[in-house]
């Protein structure tokens, strides 16, 4: 399987805020894109999704586009700001290293994926157990929306291929190992 540059395809960046760390989550699009208010209205609509899941501190930043082919991230139209509902809790900060991963592949094999921090999961309402930390569309109305949402609206966001992104019906949870070092340091 072919390598790919990382500047393959655009890419739409929006940088936030959530339980007092700043993360940020990227997007694919097509390589001949050059309007990113599109995703940012997808962005938006995904977040919104999300909303009641999402910590009540979680802020958009700013948001950044780069074309394809350029390492040149310039400021963008940003999502509409989400309302979070979870409750920030000073007794469970080690959330904060908590990540929710949405994974897809393209017809081609290409591999695409992005992470999102500041998911409540008591308000996530999952019915499943997730002893495997992977909670499927019919555990969660959350993970089914979002699924959809990535599917079925435009702009079709790609993977590392350039081709277009199919999504799986899950979403994977886990802490991320540079965020737990960062908490266990203070």
């Amino acid at each position: 399987m072919a390598d790919y540059a990382p500047n393959y395809t655009a890419r739409y960046k929006v940088t936030y805020s959530t339980l007092g760390k700043t993360h940020s989550v990227q997007w694919r699009l097509e390589a001949g894109t050059t309007d990113p208010a599109p995703c940012a209205t997808k962005m938006g609509l995904f977040l919104a999704d999300l909303a009641p899941a999402l910590y009540e501190d979680w802020t958009v930043l700013h948001a950044e586009f780069a074309l394809a082919d350029s390492d040149v991230f310039l400021p963008a139209v940003a999502p509409d700001q989400p309302t979070g509902a979870g409750d920030v809790d000073p007794d469970r900060s080690a959330n904060a290293a908590i990540a929710v991963s949405w994974i897809a592949r393209s017809i081609a094999g290409g591999k695409g994926r992005f992470f999102l921090y500041g998911l409540s999961f008591d308000a996530l309402m999952f019915t499943g157990t997730g002893k495997d930390y992977r909670y499927y569309s019919t555990e969660s109305t959350y993970v089914d929306d979002t699924v959809v949402r990535l599917n079925e609206t435009s702009p079709a966001l790609v993977c590392n291929d350039n081709e277009p992104a199919v999504w799986y019906e899950y979403v994977n949870q886990k802490p991320n190992d540079r965020w737990v070092r960062k908490l266990r340091r203070g």
